[in-house]
């Protein structure tokens, strides 16, 4: 680099003689720093993820000990874990509002820092009120974080200028895998509960304060909204239900697929809880390969495919109902679902300002991760499991039907693009 900068300020002659052949030098050089800028922006993108992840990984995996250690009931425990949910629920809208006014960068690192933060509230807590507050203030600082790390991702993914969403929620995944299993392992050896979250805590706001400097520059919307909680605009919509749809076959897998390989097909504690797991495996699976897959297909042929798969593969399960037929078609789940909620926030963000679009449909879909269990719970119990996990069948019908939306207004790359292809791939 020194040695082009003096070529420079010795002008084109004396660096070479040619004009031409000294601006493509300069040109050339500048291409690679901003590849390598970009390559190390989608990296520290990533990370957030893994962070986000592994906070929550964490968190799950000691639930049962401050049930404990609290003497809370299940209904008690219910109610305070309602607290998560509740705080996203403002975090989510508040996020978009936010990151339209901000840019996704400086949302992003306070949402991660204070995420991180936020592990250290349980272990304070010595009643169920504290407890619920502190995981108010948790859920919403996951929900601001959640949303302006997939608007930083969108805008990574419009300079790489090819689909790599994906890849930043198999990151998720892979987080969330990686802090339930470090969760499980220091349970088994005897850590506390509030020393392992507060390790966790510390680890995670290291790492995002090391990220900081290297995540993308978001930009503010030109003209930022000024209601964090107004409706998303009509054209959105079928963004919404596909988010709201997908979200619900989520929920539903985390919380009925061991009931039903247990209660309904009568197989074991243990043969029961590998139903989940197919389910995530398929999913972070698909999230890792689901970049390629819609570079060479296209987002709304990978909406639509997966949307079939999840239809045709659990409708078998259920028709047969055979506790292996039962694990193919939680898989086919989690494979079909698995790139749907990437490739909608790719498609919210192509629709309107990042940060609000990407708020919209997370919103819609955290409604359905919720409400759907429940749902499907008052189904059941006035009818049958089969018959009430069948509405996921119906739903990926409907994502099949709606897979166009996924498409977005198409956005001019050709600069964007420009930038990824210089040295930069997926």
């Amino acid at each position: 680099m020194q040695k082009i900068e003096g070529e420079l300020a010795r002008g084109p002659e004396e660096a070479g003689g040619a004009p031409g052949a000294a601006r493509d030098v300069v040109e050339g050089a500048r291409g690679r720093t901003a590849a390598a800028r970009l390559r190390a922006q989608r990296a520290a993108c990533l990370l957030i993820f893994l962070a986000n992840g592994f906070c929550m990984g964490t968190w799950v995996t000691r639930i049962p000990d401050f049930k404990r250690a609290l003497a809370l009931s299940e209904a008690t425990l219910g109610n305070v874990l309602l607290a998560p949910a509740l705080g996203a629920f403002v975090g989510m809208p508040l996020a978009g509002w936010l990151v339209a006014h901000l840019g996704s960068r400086v949302v992003a690192v306070s949402a991660g820092a204070a995420f991180a933060i936020s592990l250290f509230g349980p272990g304070f807590a010595r009643t169920p009120v504290e407890l619920f507050l502190v995981l108010t203030f948790f859920g919403v600082s996951n929900g601001v974080m959640d949303v302006s790390m997939n608007a930083n991702a969108a805008e990574v993914e419009e300079a790489w200028g090819r689909p790599i969403m994906s890849s930043f929620h198999a990151l998720y995944s892979a987080g969330g895998l990686a802090g339930a299993a470090a969760g499980g392992a220091l349970a088994h050896v005897g850590v506390a509960p509030a020393a392992h979250l507060s390790l966790a805590a510390v680890a995670a706001l290291l790492l995002v304060g090391l990220l900081s400097p290297w995540v993308r520059p978001g930009v503010p919307a030109p003209e930022p909204p000024r209601n964090p909680f107004a409706l998303p605009p009509r054209a959105m919509w079928p963004l919404c239900a596909i988010a709201f749809l997908c979200m619900f076959g989520e929920g539903a897998m985390a919380d009925w697929s061991a009931v039903y390989l247990r209660e309904t097909l009568g197989t074991t504690a243990a043969f029961a809880a590998t139903g989940f797991a197919a389910f995530s495996m398929a999913m972070a699976a698909g999230r890792f390969l689901g970049d390629g897959v819609s570079s060479r297909l296209g987002p709304v042929a990978v909406v639509r495919g997966g949307a079939v798969l999840v239809t045709v593969g659990l409708a078998a399960a259920l028709v047969i109902g055979r506790p292996i037929a039962g694990l193919f078609g939680f898989a086919c789940v989690g494979l079909g679902l698995s790139c749907v909620i990437p490739t909608v926030f790719s498609a919210a963000a192509r629709s309107g300002p990042t940060g609000t679009s990407i708020a919209a449909v997370a919103t819609f879909g955290y409604l359905a991760f919720l409400g759907g269990p429940p749902v499907v719970g008052h189904i059941a119990a006035a009818t049958s499991l089969p018959f009430a996990l069948s509405l996921i069948v119906v739903g990926a019908i409907a994502i099949v039907l709606l897979a166009g939306a996924a498409g977005g207004p198409a956005k001019a790359a050709e600069g964007a693009g420009s930038v990824a292809g210089e040295g930069v791939e997926t």
